[in-house]
């Protein structure tokens, strides 16, 4: 009975511990890619696509903005202040998207490291929600 105990104790150990490891790390192939997207988790919520999108930059409110023509896909991002070096630490004060289930998301006053920057493009990455993206701030 004892060990019975300690074998689901350290299966439930080990299943705690694959479970955090998800939300703290992205995959390398995040930042090879420099199409302009938004994902959360293993989900890709909209990809740049020239053929049925549009993306902009708001200088005056830090705001990017992608979306597919009809608007069924989108996201929005806010910042309170512009990325300027890796490794930065920018807060949105806005950033929302469509989901799957049809109502908005949306993420108030969250902390976006940014982990790559290349010309105008810039990779932003918030490990508590797993939220990766790729986007334009120029």
């Amino acid at each position: 009975m004892m060990r019975a105990r300690n074998i689901f104790a350290a299966l439930a150990f080990i299943i705690i511990l694959a479970g955090c490891g998800e939300n703290g790390t992205y995959t390398p192939e995040f930042l090879t890619d420099d199409t302009l997207r938004l994902a959360v988790g293993k989900e890709e919520i909209i990809s740049y696509d020239p053929l049925t999108c549009q993306y902009a930059y708001n200088t005056e409110k830090l705001e990017f903005r992608l979306h597919t023509d009809n608007m069924s896909d989108y996201f929005i991002v806010r910042l309170q202040s512009e990325p300027t070096e890796e490794d930065q630490v920018v807060t949105a004060g806005l950033v929302r998207w469509t989901s799957r289930s049809g109502a908005d998301e949306v993420r108030k006053n969250i902390a976006l490291q940014v982990v790559k920057m290349e010309g105008d493009v810039v990779w932003l990455w918030n490990s508590r929600e797993s939220i990766k993206m790729t986007a334009r701030f120029r």
